[in-house]
């Protein structure tokens, strides 16, 4: 067996060599692979931060969206009662009814506040 002189005076044969050069092309195939899988994880992240961003907006645009559908619905609510009352009462006993019941709502506000 052929056998050469390291620097720090190790023997070392032409085996030596050849598995030394084929575990620094494996330790370059793992390190390529880690590089790949940490290049991807920051694109994960970067789209997931992006993606909560988005997630955050649209929640925050369906709140005002579902604010906005409560008091269209209060209004229509208002109208039905207001042309309920004026069908079967008249425009000025419809209003005086309404503001009866607002007057006795607020009125059940306030004791359940206390």
């Amino acid at each position: 067996m052929f056998a050469t002189e390291y620097e720090n005076n190790y023997f070392c044969s032409a085996a030596y060599f050849e598995k030394m050069a084929n575990e620094k092309v494996l330790i370059s195939g793992i390190e390529y692979k880690v590089r790949k899988l940490i290049e991807r994880c920051n694109l994960q992240s970067a789209e997931n931060k992006r993606l909560k961003s988005e997630v955050s907006d649209l929640q925050a645009q369906l709140a005002t969206l579902q604010e906005l559908m409560n008091k269209k619905n209060n209004e229509l609510l208002k109208l039905t009662l207001a042309n309920a009352f004026e069908n079967r009462f008249g425009v000025e006993k419809g209003i005086q009814i309404i503001d009866e019941l607002l007057e006795e709502i607020d009125r059940s506000v306030d004791v359940i506040s206390k």
